[in-house]
């Protein structure tokens, strides 16, 4: 990749100005992507979305690939977050936690569907190098699934047992359910997606637990 100059025009570096062309880049990505489509948008439509050159989009991103890569490791990176942080709450109950961190996975997608509709559609079939990505951002999620039902084994609210697959079934589940309420004619509203989410999550754990 092109290496960019990094002298100084009107107090901003190159660097920085570099940095503002990415930002504007990934905003036009979430927002042409989830609108009509990764396959029917163009590097050109991006570039004149973002405000910027075709020079500039390759100095920053290889492909249009590339970009959506990106965009996908930001939004998973941000859910990732979001989870943690929910579920992290201290001496709160399974079926206290559980609802904290299904709530922060819905919310965090639908309060700008954009973020389902990329993340959880729109990744899908891109190319083998797309799917081993989306695939590996399945499993960190269901690892921070497993982590959590261990450290409820370790309290005694869980029995002893291997929850690896049960993990993976719950984060692929949770996929579907969006994916289902982004192509509903009149889906359920979020909390009511929510509430369901739950009952299958404590559904799946009790049920394999026992």
């Amino acid at each position: 990749m092109i290496k960019t100059p990094t002298r100084a025009y009107g107090g901003v570096t190159a660097d920085q100005r570099a940095e503002e062309r990415k930002a504007r880049l990934l905003a036009a990505a979430l927002e042409l992507f989830a609108r009509q489509g990764y396959a029917r948008t163009t590097i050109e439509a991006l570039c004149t979305e973002a405000k910027v050159t075709a020079r500039h989009f390759y100095q920053l991103f290889d492909s249009r690939e590339a970009i959506l890569r990106a965009l996908y490791d930001n939004i998973i990176a941000d859910l990732r977050a979001g989870v943690l942080k929910a579920m992290s709450a201290p001496n709160l109950a399974l079926a206290e936690q559980i609802p904290l961190g299904v709530s922060a996975m819905v919310h965090h997608y639908l309060e700008d569907s954009r973020l389902a509709r990329v993340g959880v559609l729109e990744v899908v079939g891109v190319s083998p190098a797309m799917e081993t990505r989306r695939r590996e951002a399945i499993h960190d999620m269901a690892g921070l699934i497993e982590a959590y039902l261990g450290s409820l084994v370790a309290r005694g609210d869980l029995p002893k047992r291997n929850y690896h697959l049960v993990s993976i079934a719950l984060v692929g589940g949770i996929n579907e359910l969006l994916a289902e309420w982004l192509t509903l004619e009149n889906p359920p509203d979020i909390p009511e997606l929510s509430e369901e989410i739950i009952n299958i999550l404590n559904a799946l754990i009790r049920g394999a637990a026992q």
